[in-house]
């Protein structure tokens, strides 16, 4: 995060206040068991899932790490800059876990957990189980 003056769209020098700093951010994500329908046709078991989505997601106040601080006495940074940062690194890291397989390893989890309470009724040597979206 960092702000500094400016005038004529140009930045004053000495002016500029720095703050490198990295938080931890603990994101859920999962799907309604409410929702979730299934059928027997035959020897198939068909388990209709809802949408997997990002149930929450929290900075790990914890975790805080500072690697700049530089401030300057003619340009300090704001807590509605501060709090805009921390929703745009929220953001940010719900996004990064979506690119990087987040929802798609909640989904197979999901898929396990329900294969192993669908054995427990029925025999999945007999049984074949398909997933599939809503």
């Amino acid at each position: 995060m960092e702000g500094d003056r400016k005038l004529f769209g140009h930045s004053i020098p000495f002016t500029q206040s720095k703050y490198i700093y990295s938080y931890a951010v603990i994101i859920k994500a999962g799907l309604d068991f409410s929702d979730i329908d299934w059928s027997v046709e035959g020897a198939t078991v068909t388990v209709r899932l809802p949408e997997v989505r990002i149930l929450s997601s929290e900075i790990d106040l914890d975790s805080f790490e500072l690697y700049l601080e530089s401030e300057s006495i003619f340009r300090q940074i704001s807590i509605e800059e501060n709090n805009e940062a921390l929703k745009q690194l929220r953001e940010d890291a719900e996004t990064s876990a979506v690119v990087n397989g987040l929802l798609d390893n909640a989904r197979s989890n999901a898929e396990t957990i329900l294969t192993g309470f669908l054995a427990n009724v029925y025999d999945l040597e007999t049984y074949k189980i398909e997933f599939k979206d809503k």
